[in-house]
């Protein structure tokens, strides 16, 4: 008798990584928002995309360009050579929005495909698989969306190779209001736009940013947090590239967010508050200046959350 391949589906949510200072080293996982993912032992060795939804006909379906096959493709080739794996990905992240749609994807997929293996990986091993979508995506492995969608919470990743993760707290009455224009920016854009050199003294103040950072998480410290979080290096580049973005930012401020920022490469734009209501009025000052910048969007008022797990098993 053939062995049975129910469909196991696995959720990962939307990220908001570099967080200020922590440029391709910081994220954390937001608790709404997500991809989903289904996966089950494909009848054939390799990975095949059955189905791709909510992405608009957008993304590829072959499996060696599209992040969640290229992820699960990279996992068998690591520790399971001999098996297969379908795939079905259901998009709910937009495209190219700052809040890692392409990590989601590929933690997804590696979850419910590890779960249709059962083969335990650890979560480290997940993040250093879901890398590999990454590359594909943007052509740089950086691990800050994939990271903290895989372990949830904030993550800090000091190191690259080997790669090693460390798991940050997170104020309880830290909140989110995070908003997506009508606008597109994609990674490989917003990377371009860096400076290939930075100052000394600007690198030195981004560091001690970073650190203190850290250190206001370790101590529950929203106003130090806000302090913390200033880019003088890579947000200079990329907010031209964000139309209304520094109104945007300049009236959350003065509205008294905590900090206001530019989630990943963009065109996301989050401000950090100490309550839910405040985080409320914070995302209708954003709704308002985006669309009188010509960009309306979508956004949401969320908090820091899980990362990734499976959500349901034994979908016949």
């Amino acid at each position: 008798m053939s062995r049975p391949r129910p469909w196991i589906e696995a959720f990962a949510p939307a990220t908001v990584s570099n967080l200020g200072p922590g440029f391709d080293c910081l994220g954390l996982a937001l608790r709404g928002p997500g991809d989903r993912v289904r996966a089950r032992r494909g009848e054939q060795p390799g990975v095949v995309i059955a189905k791709v939804e909510g992405d608009g006909g957008k993304l590829p379906r072959s499996a060696d360009k599209n992040t969640a096959g290229v992820a699960v493709a990279e996992l068998l080739r690591r520790y399971a050579p001999d098996a297969g794996v379908e795939l079905e990905v259901y998009k709910g992240l937009p495209l190219g929005s700052g809040l890692g749609s392409s990590g989601a994807s590929a933690c997804a997929a590696l979850v419910a495909a590890d779960a249709a293996l059962g083969l335990g990986l650890q979560p480290a091993q997940l993040v250093d698989l879901a890398r590999e979508g990454e590359r594909v995506a943007c052509g740089a492995a950086h691990p800050d969306n994939v990271a903290p969608a895989i372990l949830g919470g904030v993550v800090l990743i000091p190191q690259l190779d080997p790669l090693r993760l460390i798991a940050l707290p997170s104020p309880a009455d830290l909140w989110l209001a995070v908003y997506t224009p009508g606008c597109s920016v994609s990674t490989a854009e917003a990377r371009a736009v860096l400076p290939a050199q930075v100052p000394l003294a600007a690198t030195v103040q981004q560091a001690s940013r970073l650190g203190l950072l850290v250190h206001a998480l370790h101590c529950g410290d929203l106003s130090l947090l806000g302090e913390a979080i200033v880019d003088e290096l890579v947000e200079p580049c990329r907010a031209r590239l964000i139309p209304g973005y520094l109104d945007a930012k300049a009236a959350c401020c003065e509205a008294g967010a905590l900090a206001c920022s530019i989630s990943g490469s963009g065109p996301t734009t989050f401000a950090l508050a100490g309550s839910r209501g405040r985080a409320e009025a914070m995302l209708a000052i954003l709704e308002e200046c985006f669309t009188l910048a010509g960009v309306p969007g979508n956004g949401l008022v969320d908090q820091v959350g899980p990362g990734a797990r499976v959500v349901s098993t034994l979908l016949h």
